[in-house]
């Protein structure tokens, strides 16, 4: 239940009833053991600079009072290919087809929509490294009070208040290769099991460029794209090693352009988010 895309209610209810629908449960997914270099992605960020973005550059004032940042140096090109060969090696070097959720925590193969590689990789000690950068440079999402554009009107009208805990630990690494793509689509929040805890922003991690360095085939196209809802307008966002793309899951509509030649490497998480209990909500 990561992502919603959109998809014609017709099909929704025939992929609903496919033998291809699966529920996305963290016992499904058990990766070899991975051991990492002892200090692997300790301490701050090499040299991290951070970007709002513009909307009026791409002609998306719809999204004015949207957010989306892109943060530059959070890891290091050596870290980025550390990472994609750890997380390879969980699998054997193995990816499998990346699905669809559908709600309902079902998913299904829709490759017209989403068409890449992916290898899931639950890790709640990278996740905690990764959020240890990325926590200090946005100070402003940490809190979420009154932001009915990020909650939804509900929490806002009922005064709460939630704050930032953690990165969700089910890593998601995404491999597209020439052709490969993933369509217009909004992401989805997530909520625990036990429903303590819930995602209102996505973050992108890119793993490489299109320097085509170390010997990788240049990379053509793959931008993350941000769309109107009309299509008439588009922001791209370029893959570069090292660098995080953070934005609500609410009312952005984007999508992975096709990768035109060489590979793209990406991981996708969620910033999760607790209720202040403390907080007085009006009667």
């Amino acid at each position: 239940m990561r992502v919603k895309t959109i998809i014609p209610k017709a099909l929704l209810e025939e992929v609903k009833s496919s033998d291809k629908a699966l529920a996305d449960a963290p016992h499904e997914h058990v990766p070899k053991d991975v051991i990492l270099p002892e200090k692997f992605l300790d301490g701050p960020a090499p040299n991290l600079t951070k970007e709002r973005i513009d909307w009026s550059e791409g002609g998306l004032l719809q999204n004015r009072d949207r957010w989306a940042v892109v943060l530059d140096g959070v890891l290091s090109e050596e870290e980025c290919t550390q990472l994609v060969a750890a997380a390879e090696a969980t699998t054997e070097g193995k990816w499998e087809r990346a699905m669809v959720n559908i709600g309902g925590g079902m998913q299904a193969l829709y490759e017209d929509t989403r068409n890449c590689g992916r290898i899931i990789w639950d890790r709640r000690d990278l996740a905690a490294k990764i959020w240890a950068r990325v926590e200090p440079a946005v100070p402003e999402i940490l809190r979420l009070e009154n932001w009915a554009d990020v909650t939804g009107n509900g929490p806002a009208k009922r005064n709460e208040v939630w704050k930032a805990t953690r990165l969700n630990e089910r890593l998601r690494f995404l491999k597209y290769v020439g052709g490969e793509y993933f369509k217009a689509h909004c992401d989805g929040t997530y909520e625990t099991p036990d429903r303590t805890e819930r995602s209102y922003f996505t973050l992108h991690l890119y793993l490489n460029d299109s320097e085509g360095k170390n010997g990788q085939d240049a990379l053509v196209g793959g931008a993350t794209t941000f769309h109107a809802w009309n299509m008439q307008g588009r922001m791209d966002v370029v893959p570069k090693a090292g660098r995080v793309l953070l934005f609500q899951h609410r009312d952005l509509l984007h999508s992975g352009d096709d990768v035109i030649s060489g590979t793209k490497y990406t991981m996708r998480t969620d910033i999760m988010f607790r209720k202040e209990e403390n907080v007085t909500q009006e009667e």
